[in-house]
């Protein structure tokens, strides 16, 4: 009775993270047709994977993954499924680019 009980109360709380969206912003180290690669303003790395599906969004305009570049501020909304990686739903980049240091 007890086990049924704790997994009926613990049952909402397991599936609530369950395709949970992630906000991942930082800087684009570096990129390629498939995988974005972003250094976040954490100092970690984090690589997500980009999919036909993946939306980018410029301000209001939409954009495609060859205008983002290495450099550009991004916010970057992913999911991921289990213990996947992380799969970008949508990519907005920032105002401006970070300028390499002369």
């Amino acid at each position: 009775m007890l086990a049924s009980i704790i997994a009926l109360t613990l049952a909402p709380l397991a599936s609530a993270h369950e395709g949970h969206d992630q906000k991942i912003m930082g800087t684009v180290s570096a990129i390629t047709d498939t995988r974005l690669d972003v250094k976040t303003t954490a100092g970690k790395m984090a690589s997500i994977t980009l999919t036909s599906k993946t939306k980018v969004i410029h301000g209001t305009m939409a954009m495609k993954i060859g205008d983002v570049k290495v450099g550009d501020r991004v916010v970057v909304t992913a999911s991921a499924e289990g213990k996947g990686p992380l799969i970008a739903k949508e990519v907005r980049l920032g105002a401006a680019s970070v300028k390499p240091k002369k």
